[in-house]
């Protein structure tokens, strides 16, 4: 079975973290930009193409190659039991949040006040989950997937949901970069898909952001939460005055 497959996604995904376009590759390789769509879309690649986005995009063959096999073995979600073992212990929740967010061993001892010792049985924890590597001299190696999601439901979107709704949205969001709106109206279900789509494109967007600062020091990072919540809703003191067969659901 062809390998070209998996090379070709990898490529995609590091031509999104560098945030180049088709265009970028066409002029690295002397073509038009609908040339190189089509050998996207074919996976027609010869080795010297394959090479000449790699120079593009930083990386070697042999690293494009190593880290396409990897993206097969990557976690792209925990066992439910795996997540409640680490919600019930906050220190775990704290430390896989912080290495899903790259922080490296020396950032979260100069940061926390956690123990060298105590900080080491934890990410041993989860190295034992598969969620990282844990390398010698405590480096540490993520084995999540690119779009890696916690269980629609399960405990740590629960714990989150709740942190949310009691900590997140009762904050006063008077400071210069808080953001907080909220836009109502009447949408038709065709206009309403059509929001939902570029609200999932937000989203894609933002996490491309997220994975491009993951790169910088912890020390220039702060930590980020943008919510999305939309749904068919009216005020309970609008909704009493509707008659029983409106005609609207």
């Amino acid at each position: 079975m062809s390998d070209i497959p998996k090379l070709v996604r990898q490529l995609k995904l590091l031509l999104r973290q560098n945030e180049l376009t088709y265009q970028d590759v066409a002029q690295q390789l002397s073509l038009s930009e609908a040339s190189v769509k089509r050998l996207f879309a074919q996976q027609h690649f010869t080795l010297e193409r394959l090479e000449q986005i790699c120079n593009l995009v930083g990386v070697t063959f042999y690293e494009l190659v190593t880290e396409a096999e990897r993206s097969r073995e990557k976690v792209g979600e925990l066992s439910l039991e795996q997540e409640q073992q680490i919600v019930s212990d906050i220190r775990c929740l704290l430390i896989t949040y912080l290495v899903l967010n790259r922080w490296t061993f020396d950032e979260i001892l100069d940061n926390y006040t956690f123990s060298e010792h105590e900080l080491i049985q934890l990410l041993a924890q989860l190295d034992r989950m598969k969620i990282i590597e844990l390398l010698p001299r405590n480096a540490i190696r993520l084995r999540t997937a690119p779009d890696f999601r916690w269980i629609e439901g399960g405990p740590i979107e629960t714990f989150v949901l709740k942190r949310v709704k009691d900590e997140f949205l009762n904050a006063p969001f008077n400071q210069e970069e808080d953001t907080m709106r909220l836009v109502s109206g009447l949408l038709s279900s065709s206009t309403y898909h059509q929001m939902q789509q570029k609200l999932a494109k937000l989203e894609e967007e933002i996490h491309l952001l997220l994975q491009k600062d993951a790169k910088l020091p912890a020390s220039q990072r702060r930590g980020f939460s943008l919510l999305f919540a939309s749904r068919y809703w009216d005020l309970e003191e609008f909704a009493r005055f509707k008659k029983p067969c409106s005609g609207r659901e």
